[in-house]
């Protein structure tokens, strides 16, 4: 099965994600942290280990965004070393292995301010999951040389087991993450027994009875927060579709319930699914994938339709004014896209991969990495606009720790093949003494050149994606056979010796883009796309506002100039609007003032940089 190439093998990222990867090494990450140690959030960890009591400052799951955040920050470290971002990777890593008890336990509102209550309320307390943030942060710092934490992840899991597994107590996180550190885990010590916790954990789910069930119906013992307001507790009765904990895994067809909670929770049942080679299992997720991919995924990649329950509602039910679409599940959907693929190479996960990443999930940051979306609605009336941080901060650090991380995501590996997901400008060496780089401007244009450099003759193939929105593509690999093509990838297998580019060509031409109708908000409308780039309307007055408009489709989009050197191309199309009128409120008989005018159309990402806008995706014709 391909896998992600180790970061230490890269030797640069430039271009588009090069700018991301920047700004977060020079702005993002220094932000971030400055919030961490404002909000208390390191002190938590810091009171810890001075023994202090009641002490617990905000959000119980506060923890994980310490973590998240040093994940991130060794990750940026590689190729974008920064001393101020170095010295808040010391003082974070000193406060975490002063605060882990000497069993491993470590969750610092449990330890400052409900000692006698571990392991009591696996629901809400999300112990495990912020664990599983920590195993990540471990595995991340180790694979790149610091190894200090490594221990602190294993005592972690060893507290887990002293309690938990196979002929213990039944029991999980209410808020899946730790299954797939578990993997990760796994496959960093290569020790079986990780992966063999998190199957264990993935075939609990769903069972009856219920760990989740028994904590409900005992509230005096189990339950800290108040029932009433508990998105798992509806009518006086346990709601597992929140925690996907309605039925065992291998029996669900339709995704439901928490929308980051379902897609952690399934990237780790994929990893779960080929390492047992388990059919039912992949079944099952396969449907499950299906329904969200065809009936309840936005155009821009983004899930979860709803901010009641933070998840999923009917089939084709996906407003745009009031799209819920958190970052962090649209980043949970890009790692469950990745395991799918790493499971199965074929373009359709990385198709999805693709659309959110480049969309819904860069919609959620400035360009400076300094703000942040929390939703990611399809449409605002001047309501909506990026913050510097939240009290529930989830989003910021995962966005960090993805950006730093996205040579994982668009390019993989096996000791066969090299796959190409998505062009990245970039240079690495790999396992077998190749030396490749990649020159591009993607997403921008649709070319490409991919140098391959051999000191000896090697044979490898090089699998490039042909992404699901062009028409047509041209490859140019001197002295090479045609590629063939194999599950959406053009495949070069080739004797590499010496120097040889592999140049290629997407057409990348404005298409427009209709929903099915039984989206209703959507009908009578199409959105634009541009390469993988998912194009908006914005204006700063209501005037002008894309609520007004009607296109004229009657003539072609036209490309536009980009709005700062080497960004994204605006595009230009010729529209209706709706002109002001100063009448009465209702009038009989009265024609509507139309004008003609060219309205002008900027990446879906890239929205809202000038403060609070009118902005929409789906647009009238």
């Amino acid at each position: 099965m391909p896998s992600s190439l180790p970061l230490k093998q890269f030797r640069s990222v430039g271009g588009f994600w090069g700018h991301y990867q920047s700004a977060l090494a020079s702005k993002g990450l220094i932000h971030q942290w400055n919030q961490i140690v404002e909000t208390g959030r390191l002190q938590n960890f810091l009171d810890v280990a001075d023994g202090k009591s009641g002490t617990h400052q905000g959000y119980r799951f506060n923890d994980s965004d310490v973590y998240k955040w040093l994940e991130a920050a060794a990750y940026s470290q590689v190729l974008n070393p920064n001393a101020a971002v170095e010295a808040a990777i010391e003082q974070a890593i000193q406060a975490i292995i002063a605060a882990q008890a000497q069993d491993g336990y470590l969750f610092t509102l449990i330890q400052l301010n409900k000692p006698d209550w571990k392991w009591r309320n696996l629901v809400h307390m999300h112990e495990m999951y912020c664990l599983g943030h920590l195993i990540e942060a471990c595995i991340a710092l180790n694979q790149l040389g610091d190894s200090r934490l490594m221990p602190v992840a294993l005592k972690a899991v060893e507290c887990i087991t002293n309690t938990f597994g196979p002929d213990k107590r039944v029991g999980s996180c209410g808020h899946p993450e730790i299954e797939v550190a578990l993997y990760r885990l796994w496959q960093e010590t290569g020790q079986k027994k990780y992966a063999e916790l998190a199957d264990w954990m993935i075939d609990c789910r769903g069972q009856r009875p219920s760990p989740f069930e028994e904590e409900f119906n005992n509230p005096s013992e189990n339950c800290i927060v108040d029932l009433d307001r508990c998105c798992e507790w509806k009518g006086g009765k346990y709601y597992g579709e929140y925690l996907q904990d309605d039925k065992p895994i291998r029996e669900q067809d339709t995704i439901v319930g928490h929308s980051v909670r379902a897609a952690y929770l399934y990237s780790a049942a994929q990893l779960s699914a080929a390492r047992r080679k388990d059919q039912n299992l992949q079944s099952a997720l396969d449907q499950i994938w299906a329904n969200l991919t065809e009936k309840r995924m936005y155009v821009t990649g983004g899930i979860g339709s709803t901010g009641d329950g933070e998840g999923f509602t009917a089939d084709y039910d996906l407003p745009n004014l009031n799209a819920y679409a958190e970052t962090c599940a649209g980043i949970a959907l890009a790692m469950w896209a990745r395991r799918s693929f790493e499971s199965n190479p074929s373009t359709d996960a990385i198709d999805v991969l693709e659309k959110v990443i480049f969309n819904g999930i860069l919609s959620g940051t400035s360009l400076d990495t300094t703000s942040y979306f929390y939703d990611n609605p399809l449409e605002s009336r001047g309501n909506t606009e990026r913050q510097p941080w939240f009290g529930c901060a989830c989003c910021p650090p995962n966005l960090a720790r993805l950006i730093a991380s996205i040579t994982d995501y668009a390019i993989q590996s096996d000791t066969k093949t090299l796959y190409i997901g998505f062009p990245l400008e970039c240079e690495f060496m790999l396992a077998n003494g190749l030396e490749v780089s990649i020159k591009t401007q993607y997403p921008h244009k649709g070319e490409a050149e991919i140098k391959v450099k051999a000191l000896k003759p090697t044979r490898y193939r090089l699998a490039l994606r042909i992404p699901d929105w062009a028409e047509e593509v041209t490859t140019t690999l001197p002295g090479a056979q045609p590629a063939e093509y194999e599950e959406g990838f053009a495949v070069f297998d080739e004797v590499w010796e010496g120097e040889r580019t592999l140049a290629v060509e997407f057409e990348m031409e404005p298409r427009i883009l209709s929903s099915h109708p039984k989206v209703l908000e959507n009908l009578g409308r199409v959105a634009i796309q541009y390469g993988p780039t998912i194009y908006c309307a914005e204006s700063l007055s209501e005037s002008d506002a894309p609520q007004r408009i009607n296109l004229d489709l009657s003539e072609d989009i036209q490309l536009g100039s980009a709005r700062s050197k080497g960004g994204a191309p605006t595009l230009e199309v010729q529209a209706l609007r709706q002109s002001d009128d100063d009448g009465p409120l209702y009038e009989y008989d009265q024609e509507p003032k139309i004008v003609q005018t060219a309205l002008k159309l900027i990446p879906y990402r890239e929205w809202n940089g000038s403060g609070k806008s009118y902005m929409q995706v789906w647009l009238r014709v």
